[in-house]
C-alpha cells in the first residue's frame, strides 16, 4: 500500500491521538561491527526513512502478541508449518524437536515480561535515569524515547555518546535511501533460535523496534502531523498490518 493513498488519512488521524506519538525519521542505522580487532567492519548500517509509531505500552504488544501465539499454536498443524518456514530460510538441519522447544521458550519469555511489575516499562522509571532524560521535539515529549546524558567512554567506542537518543516503537513502514556499504550480518545461529526468530516475526512483538539516533547519523526527525506530511512527501511505503497491529495495541 502506497502512503499516498488509503494509508494518508490514516497518519493524519493518528498524528493526533494523545496515547503516542507518530514519528518520521531519516536515519542511519547503527548497524554492527563484525571481525577482528584492528580490522572490524560495520554490517547493516542502512541509509532509511523510517516510519514509527512510539509511546504505547509495551506490554500491551507483549499481551497481544501472547494471545496471538496461542491461536496460532491452536492450529493443529502449526509446528510443521513453522518447520518449514524454518528450512525455507535456509536451515535445513532444524527437525520438529527444534520446533515446540521455541515455542515454549518465546511464550515463557513473553509471561516474564507479563509478570514484571507494572511499571518496569516506564521511561520515568528507568533504573539509570541519572545518565537518561526524556526526548523533546518542539517542546513536545516523545514517550518511548530518552537521550543519553552520561559520560563517554573511550575505551569502548561503540559506547552510548551523550546526547544519543534512543527510541523504541512499532515500524510502519521503511523506505531504504541508501544500502549499507558491507550489506546485512547473518549470524550463524543455532536451529532452535533461528525458529524463534521466525516465530517473532509471525507476532505484534516482531513489529517492535529500537533505533538508535547518533548526531551524525540522524538528518530529520518529525513528530505529530509534520510526521505524516514528511512520509508522504517521501513517498515512503506503508505496512497496512502494522497499522492493524498499532490500532489494537495503542492503551
Amino acid at each position: 500500500m502506497d502512503i499516498d493513498t488509503e494509508v494518508t488519512g490514516v497518519l493524519a488521524e493518528i498524528g493526533d491521538l494523545d496515547q503516542g506519538t507518530l514519528a518520521s525519521l531519516v536515519v542511519r542505522k547503527k548497524g554492527v561491527e563484525r571481525g577482528p580487532q584492528g580490522a572490524k567492519v560495520v554490517y547493516g548500517d542502512d541509509y532509511v526513512h523510517v516510519v514509527l509509531w512510539t509511546g504505547f505500552h509495551y506490554k500491551a504488544l507483549v499481551e497481544r502478541s501472547l494471545k496471538k501465539l496461542g491461536q496460532l499454536q491452536a492450529a493443529g498443524d502449526f509446528g510443521k508449518k513453522l518447520l518449514q518456514a524454518t528450512i525455507d530460510a535456509g536451515c535445513s538441519a532444524a527437525t520438529i524437536n527444534d520446533v515446540y522447544p521455541a515455542m515454549q521458550q518465546v511464550e515463557d519469555s513473553l509471561r516474564k515480561v507479563l509478570a514484571e511489575p507494572a511499571d518496569k516499562d516506564d521511561d520515568d522509571n528507568d533504573e539509570r535515569t541519572s545518565v537518561w532524560e526524556p526526548l523533546e521535539v518542539n517542546g513536545q515529549r516523545i514517550r518511548g524515547s530518552k537521550v543519553y546524558v552520561g559520560k563517554g567512554d573511550p575505551n569502548r567506542p561503540r559506547a552510548p555518546i551523550p546526547g544519543t537518543v534512543y527510541l523504541d516503537g512499532v515500524k510502519l513502514g521503511e523506505k531504504v535511501i541508501a544500502p549499507a556499504k558491507h550489506g546485512s550480518w547473518t549470524p550463524q545461529s543455532k536451529s532452535v533460535t533461528i525458529v524463534k526468530n521466525i516465530l517473532k516475526s509471525w507476532l505484534p512483538c516482531g513489529l517492535y523496534v529500537r533505533y538508535c539516533l547518533e548526531r551524525e547519523g540522524l538528518a530529520s526527525l518529525k513528530v505529530g502531523k509534520e510526521a505524516g506530511e514528511h512520509a508522504k512527501e517521501e513517498g515512503v511505503m506503508v505496512d497496512p498490518e502494522a497499522l492493524r497491529q498499532l490500532f489494537k495495541i495503542a492503551p
